[in-house]
């Protein structure tokens, strides 16, 4: 069948985790220190890590949940696990203070920008689908400088539901105005991105940057596997 729409993943799909890593260890020491605690920096990224890991556990199983929550729970944790008690002033400075970085510290992965406005080019509808608050996806698109280059934004906000479940594919799939066969969706995690994806019925890409293993055989398989974001106009 032909393919009418590509719909992407944000987060770990058209940009790296990573170069976002440098400023959110600085949000985390100023957090620390604005709480007056003195710790060094493998103790806060220990608490961090075990924080996010027990919270992202526990939100993971619902269907729906706002991420500024997640995360406030998570740096919440932080502090509990080094003495603390976390101020609500602190945690909107700490927001602010790492949107700020993201303006110095953002970078796309290679080719990005030209590949969306290849696709669209050639008359496809070009989506992205994330598991994000409102606000952040608008600050980042901003950031990102691709907001021309998107006929549909969609937040897990907007869709009242974060992927894996299938209402949020489905409202991608209406705002597309294309069937699931018709559609392409590219994303970086099996779980989320390509779990669903192959539910809601799409052809799923696995974007996989890792050069020292292959992706985990868990029971999910994607249609395709690239590893860079302009290999995705072969396949369309």
């Amino acid at each position: 069948m032909t393919t009418r729409a590509v719909l992407f993943d944000f987060g770990g799909t058209l940009y790296d985790y990573a170069c976002l890593a440098p400023g959110d260890r600085e949000c985390w020491r100023a957090l620390v220190r604005w709480a007056g605690i003195e710790a060094d920096e493998g103790d806060i990224q220990r608490a961090r890590r075990e924080a996010m890991r027990r919270v992202f556990h526990s939100y993971a199983p619902r269907r729906f949940y706002l991420h500024r929550d997640l995360f406030r729970d998570a740096a919440a944790g932080v502090l509990e696990a080094l003495g603390a008690t976390a101020d609500p002033a602190h945690l909107e400075r700490y927001r602010q203070m790492q949107w700020e970085l993201h303006r110095r510290d953002f970078v796309l992965r290679d080719g990005v920008r030209d590949t969306l406005e290849a696709l669209r080019a050639r008359g496809l509808h070009v989506g992205m689908v994330s598991n994000i608050d409102d606000d952040q996806l608008e600050h980042l698109i901003e950031v990102a400088g691709l907001r021309d280059c998107f006929d549909s934004l969609l937040s897990s906000e907007s869709a009242a539901a974060c992927k894996p479940d299938s209402a949020i594919f489905a409202e991608a799939l209406r705002r597309a105005d294309c069937a699931p066969a018709e559609a392409l969706f590219v994303g970086d995690t099996l779980a989320q991105d390509i779990a669903g994806a192959n539910r809601a019925g799409m052809r799923s890409v696995l974007i996989w940057h890792r050069d020292d293993k292959p992706p985990p055989a868990d029971g999910v398989t994607p249609d395709h596997i690239i590893r860079e974001i302009p290999e995705l106009l072969s396949l369309v």
